[in-house]
C-alpha cells in the first residue's frame, strides 16, 4: 500500500472508534476514548496523513493520549495479517510441535530446586508452561513434594514473565487449606464476563498451608510471575522480597481492521477479592525492598532469624543458629589475613592446626589435614561437623580453642 485514501483512513479510525466504545476493558475511559479519536477525525487531525506506518503511529499516539494507558498499540504490516490468520494445517502442527520442545526444554518454567541451610525451600519459576502438556503436571507435582517437608519455603520470580491461569492455580493451591478459596476474579470486557478463580480442594501430594513462604521479585517480574506474588500477599500467605514488579496486570487482544492494520487494546483485568484492586501500573509492592541480586540473601536469612524466633526446642534451636551464622558467611565471607591465621597454627592436645595454601587448616594426627572457612578473625567452621574458636591472652599468644558441635553435642576446650 503507497498511500492512503481518506476513505480508508476513516474506516480505520471508526473501526478503532468502535474497539474503545466496545471492548476497552474500562467502559466510561473507553467512551471518552473513542470521543477524543472521533474528534481528532471530525476535525481533520488525519487528513494529510498519506504514510500508513505515519498514521499507524500517530494513532498509537494519540490513543495514549487520550487514555492514559500505554498498552494500545496500532501498527501497520501488509503480510503480517495473513501469516497470524493463515490456516494452514501443516504449519499450525509444525509451530506446535516446536513449542512443546520449548516447553520441555525449559522444564516447564521450573529452573531450579534447592534445599538451603536451616531446611528451606528455594524454587526458580521462570514461568507458569500449561499444565495440559504432557508431562508438566507430573513436573510440578514432584517439584512441590521435594520441598514440601522443609521449615520454610522462597519461591523465586525475579526472572518470571507469567504463563497459564490453570498453572498458576495449581501452584497457589499448594499453599493453602483444602476448602476452596477465592483468589482473583478476571472480568473480560468484550464478553462483559467475569471469571472467578478458586483455590483447588484436591493436589497431589503434601499441601503446604503454614510453611512461612517468602517471594522474589524485580523490575522484570511480570504478568503471571507478578499475579503469583500480589494473589499471595494479597492473602496474608507470603512475604514479598525484591522490586517492585513490572506492572502488566491486564490482558491485550488484538484485532486488524481493515485488513492490514493491527490494534492491540486492554481487553480483560484482575480483581482481587482481598483488595479489590490490581498491580496494573503500579506493580507488586515488596514488602522488603532491596534490589533484586540481594532478594535471595535477605529472604534466605530473614528466614531463618524468623525460624530461631518460633523455635521452642533448644537442640533446634542450636542448630538453626548454627546454620543462620554459616549462611551469612555464604553471602558475605569473611577474610582473614595469613599473619593473623599463623597466630593460631599448633598443636591443641591431639588437635593440629597449620597453614595451607593461605588458610587454616585441622587435621587430627594420622588424618588428611582440611581447610577451615573463617566465621570471625577467631573462629572458623569445618562444614558439617565442627566450629572452633580460638582465645588469646593479652599478648595475643593463643592459650586454647573451643570447639561445638552442630548436633547439640557439649562444647570441648582444648588448650594450647
Amino acid at each position: 500500500m503507497d498511500k492512503l485514501s481518506h476513505s480508508l483512513r476513516q474506516a480505520i479510525v471508526l473501526d478503532i472508534v468502535r474497539l474503545a466504545r466496545d471492548k476497552y476493558i474500562f467502559p466510561e475511559k473507553g467512551l471518552e476514548t473513542a470521543r477524543a479519536i472521533q474528534a481528532h477525525l471530525d476535525q481533520g487531525s488525519y487528513d494529510e496523513i498519506l504514510d500508513p506506518y505515519e498514521f499507524a503511529d500517530r494513532l498509537t499516539s494519540d490513543l495514549h493520549q487520550a487514555s492514559n494507558d500505554q498498552h494500545w498499540a496500532v501498527a501497520y504490516d501488509s503480510t503480517l495479517t495473513s501469516t497470524l490468520y493463515a490456516e494452514d494445517e501443516e504449519q499450525t502442527e509444525e509451530g506446535l510441535a516446536q513449542l512443546k520442545e520449548h516447553i520441555y526444554r525449559s522444564n516447564f518454567g521450573i529452573e531450579k530446586i534447592e534445599h538451603l541451610m536451616g531446611n528451606i525451600g528455594y524454587v526458580d519459576v521462570s514461568g507458569f508452561s500449561w499444565i495440559g502438556f504432557p508431562g508438566a503436571g507430573d513436573t510440578i507435582v514432584a517439584a512441590m513434594q521435594l520441598i514440601s517437608h522443609c521449615d520454610a519455603l522462597i519461591f523465586d520470580m525475579r526472572q518470571n514473565h507469567g504463563g497459564e491461569v490453570e498453572t498458576l492455580q495449581l501452584y497457589i493451591s499448594y499453599f493453602v487449606k483444602p476448602e476452596p478459596k477465592l483468589y482473583d476474579s478476571f472480568y473480560y470486557r468484550p464478553s462483559g464476563e467475569t471469571q472467578q478463580l478458586w483455590t483447588m480442594p484436591y493436589v497431589p501430594g503434601h499441601r503446604m498451608p503454614n510453611v512461612p513462604l517468602y517471594i522474589l521479585t524485580s523490575g522484570v517480574t511480570g504478568s503471571g510471575g507478578e499475579a503469583f506474588a500480589y494473589i499471595l500477599k494479597s492473602m496474608g500467605r507470603a512475604t514479598v522480597i525484591g522490586e517492585a514488579t513490572l506492572g502488566a496486570a491486564h490482558t491485550t487482544d488484538m484485532e486488524t481492521v481493515q485488513e492490514h492494520f493491527q490494534v492491540e487494546f486492554p481487553s480483560g483485568r484482575s480483581i482481587s477479592p482481598f483488595t479489590q484492586g490490581d498491580w496494573e501500573g503500579s506493580g507488586v509492592q515488596p514488602d522488603m525492598a532491596v534490589p533484586c541480586e540481594q532478594a535471595l540473601e535477605v529472604a534466605h536469612l530473614h528466614a531463618l532469624d524468623r525460624l530461631i524466633q518460633a523455635c521452642t526446642d533448644e537442640q533446634r534451636k542450636q542448630e538453626l543458629d548454627w546454620d543462620l551464622e554459616t549462611a551469612r558467611n555464604t553471602y558475605a565471607p569473611i577474610m582473614v589475613s595469613e599473619p593473623v591465621l599463623a597466630r593460631y597454627a599448633g598443636e591443641y592436645e591431639d588437635h593440629i592446626f597449620r597453614l595451607m595454601d593461605g588458610s587454616l587448616a585441622y587435621a587430627r594426627p594420622g588424618s588428611p589435614a582440611t581447610k577451615l572457612i573463617p566465621l570471625a578473625e577467631n573462629r572458623f567452621l569445618l562444614p558439617d561437623w565442627a566450629k572452633f574458636e580460638f582465645y588469646l591472652d593479652e599478648q595475643g599468644t593463643p592459650t586454647s580453642v573451643t570447639l561445638s558441635y552442630r548436633d547439640g553435642r557439649p562444647s570441648t576446650t582444648l588448650t594450647h
